[in-house]
């Protein structure tokens, strides 16, 4: 489905030397097999390992330019954060009861990003996809998104995967609310690609429908380097034209650029 922006311009303003953060989460505490994920890494993605260290839990290794760190803890993640987080994970319908019972977790890192944010986050789901795959997991979590999704939803996201069709859903969390009989919906996790958050605020549209046109606009803005601006307009044909206007945001901190719809 093509999209079409109106006096749009395009920019990247992310950090130098940025890094990724998430973790998977264990149902088997030590289950990873360090060498399924880089079997999986050189096989499935044709990528190439120029330099690896590893240790019984831990390895730290170089994928195009990238330092890349997987990390094995034997407990859960600390605290109630991912108990938390579930509890607004839509696209986990049992995570409240599930995701709390891992028994240890992996971490996976980028330490040196901030360049090229679609590439750097499809080398980090590449990678986050080979620990899912060779481990007894259930599911990833990345807090600084809000990030809190099924094993299964994770990667079948990636089946696919290019700069052209980007796993959109492992990258930003969508939130919905309702009331008074409005739906709204909005974007967190754009900031960490140099874009400014979106929000569809009282809008009388199905969830559904503002799922669907959300995730085509986040699309389109990440797919395209595309900056949306106040006083333009967006669509999903050049015929549609939806209002486009900078104002404080609603459901999240700052100013978000909301969509009319």
């Amino acid at each position: 489905m093509t999209l079409f922006s109106f006096r749009g311009n395009s920019e990247n303003t992310t950090e130098e030397d940025a890094s990724i953060l998430g973790m998977v989460l264990l149902e088997e505490a030590n289950s990873l097999d360090q060498d399924g994920v880089f079997a999986d890494l050189e096989k499935t993605w044709n990528l190439k390992i120029t330099s690896k260290e590893t240790s019984d839990v831990a390895s730290v290794f170089t994928i195009n330019g990238y330092s890349v760190v997987v990390a094995s803890m034997d407990v859960p993640i600390p605290g109630d954060e991912v108990k938390k987080t579930a509890e607004y994970s839509y696209f986990w319908p049992n995570g409240i009861t599930e995701a709390p019972k891992h028994k240890g977790h992996v971490i996976v890192s980028i330490m040196n990003a901030g360049k090229d944010p679609i590439k750097e986050n499809i080398l980090f789901n590449q990678v986050a996809g080979a620990v899912l795959k060779n481990s007894k997991s259930t599911g990833f979590y990345m807090g600084g998104r809000s990030l809190l999704l099924k094993k299964e939803f994770y990667l079948a996201n990636m089946e696919r995967m290019s700069k052209q069709d980007l796993p959109v859903g492992n990258w930003v969390y969508f939130g919905f609310r309702e009331e008074n009989n409005k739906r709204s919906v909005y974007t967190y996790g754009l900031a960490d690609f140099g874009k400014q958050e979106m929000e569809i605020v009282n809008s009388a549209k199905s969830l559904e429908d503002l799922s669907l046109i959300i995730y085509d606009i986040t699309h389109y803005v990440l797919a395209y380097d595309v900056t949306l601006n106040h006083g333009e307009t967006i669509g999903m044909t050049a015929e549609q034209k939806l209002p486009i206007t900078e104002s404080e945001g609603r459901y999240l901190e700052g100013n978000t650029l909301k969509i009319e719809y």
